[in-house]
C-alpha cells in the first residue's frame, strides 16, 4: 500500500484527481472530459517534477476505470531502447521478399522507438467498456524529427488510442503536433494550496513548522511537491522541529552528497554505473541539468586535484552546460560529460 510506503513522497502521493494539490482550472478541465467520455490528443507542458505525469496518469486510470491496466501504456521517449529492442528492431527493419505484398523486400524506415514501444500497443483493439485506449509519452520533445512519424500514428490510430504527450520544452514540439493536440500548461501550485498540503503532512508526521518556514520552502523548491516533501521529511530526521536554517543545511547536504557519490564512479572509471546514478538523480528527484552542473563545481573545489585535473573538469563541465542550455537532448549531455570524467580519471 502507497499509504505505508516509508518514502513521505509516495505515501502522499494523489490517488485521484481530486487530491491533485491546486490546479483546479485543470482538475476540472479533465474531469469534463471524463464525464463526457471522449477527449482529443492532449499535450502537457510545465517545467521537470511539476506534476505533468501524475495529472496525466491519474485521468486516465479514472478515464480508463477498471480497463485501465489493459488499455494504457506509459513510454519514456529519451530512454534508449535495450539490446533485445534494438536486436528486434534490426531484425524487422527489412521485409524479406519471400513475404507476400507490396511492401515485400522493402526497408521499414519507421523509427525504432515507434515501431518496437508504441506501435504494437496502439494497434491492438481496445479491451472493455471504454472508447479508446490511452499512451503516455514522457519527454516528447526528445524524439525531434521522429515526431513526424509520430503524427502519422496520430492520425492513423487515433480512434484507437488518444496520446497524452508530457514535454518541459513547448517549442520543440512541431506544428503539425501541436494543432493535433489541446494544450495543458501545468504552472507552479499556488502557495495557498502548497501550505494547506504541507501544513497536512506536517500535522500526521507531528512535526511543527511555521508559516515562515512553509513559505522559505515553496521558494527553494520552486514549488514543487515531491522535492518539498523529501526536503520536508530529511529534516525530520534530527527532530521535529523545522525551520528555515535547517531546510538551508539539508538542502545543500542531500543535494551534494548525491553529487559527490556520481563524481567518485567517474573517478573510478564505471562509467556505467555513474550514468544509471545519474538517470536515477533525474528521475526521482527532478534535478535540471544546470543544477547538477553548479553542484559538481562545488563539489570539485573541494577535492585535492592538480590545477590542471581541476581545471579540465571544469572545461568538461562548461562545455556540458553550454550544449545543454542550447536545447539539446540534457540526458546525452549529462552522459557525455560522465564518460569524458570517467575517461580523464585515468590520468587522475
Amino acid at each position: 500500500m502507497l499509504s505505508d510506503s516509508p518514502i513521505w513522497r509516495i505515501k502522499y502521493l494523489p490517488k485521484s484527481l481530486n487530491e491533485i494539490c491546486g490546479r483546479n482550472d485543470v482538475k476540472e478541465r479533465l474531469k469534463n472530459f471524463i464525464d463526457d467520455r471522449n477527449f482529443p490528443h492532449l499535450l502537457f507542458v510545465g517545467s521537470k517534477g511539476i506534476g505533468k505525469t501524475t495529472a496525466a496518469d491519474l485521468f486516465s486510470k479514472e478515464f480508463l476505470g477498471k480497463f485501465y491496466d489493459a488499455n494504457s501504456k506509459v513510454v519514456y521517449a529519451n530512454v534508449p531502447l535495450t539490446s533485445e529492442e534494438m536486436k528486434q528492431a534490426r531484425s524487422e527493419a527489412y521485409v524479406s521478399t519471400s513475404k507476400i505484398g507490396s511492401i515485400a523486400g522493402k526497408k521499414i524506415t519507421t523509427p525504432a522507438l515507434i515501431r518496437i514501444k508504441i506501435k504494437p500497443f496502439i494497434q491492438l483493439k481496445v479491451l472493455g467498456d471504454v472508447p479508446f485506449k490511452i499512451l503516455i509519452v514522457k519527454d516528447f520533445d526528445s524524439l525531434g524529427s521522429n515526431q513526424q512519424a509520430f503524427r502519422r500514428l496520430m492520425e492513423i490510430y487515433g480512434t484507437n488510442c488518444r496520446m497524452i504527450l508530457i514535454t518541459t520544452k513547448v517549442s520543440k514540439i512541431i506544428d503539425p503536433i501541436m494543432s493535433r493536440c489541446q494544450v495543458f500548461f501545468i504552472s507552479q501550485v499556488d502557495f495557498h494550496s502548497f501550505e494547506e498540503l504541507i501544513s497536512t503532512i506536517a500535522e500526521k508526521e507531528t512535526l511543527r513548522i511555521d508559516e515562515e518556514t512553509i513559505r522559505t520552502l515553496y521558494k527553494i523548491t520552486a514549488g514543487k511537491l515531491s522535492n518539498a516533501i523529501d526536503l520536508l521529511q530529511i529534516c525530520s530526521i534530527s527532530g521535529n522541529d523545522i525551520d528555515v536554517d535547517k531546510l538551508y543545511e539539508n538542502l545543500s547536504n542531500s543535494k551534494n552528497d548525491m553529487i559527490k557519490s556520481l563524481l567518485i564512479m567517474c573517478f573510478k572509471g564505471d562509467f556505467r554505473k555513474a550514468r544509471e546514478l545519474s538517470r536515477k538523480i533525474q528521475s526521482s528527484y527532478k534535478f535540471s541539468s544546470q543544477e547538477m552542473f553548479q553542484i559538481m563545481l562545488t563539489e570539485l573545489a573541494k577535492l585535492p586535484l592538480s590545477t590542471y585535473s581541476r581545471t579540465t573538469l571544469i572545461n568538461f563541465i562548461a562545455e556540458a552546460d553550454f550544449r545543454a542550455i542550447d536545447g539539446r537532448d540534457t540526458d546525452i549531455q549529462i552522459s557525455h560529460l560522465l564518460a569524458k570524467i570517467c575517461q580523464f580519471s585515468e590520468v587522475l
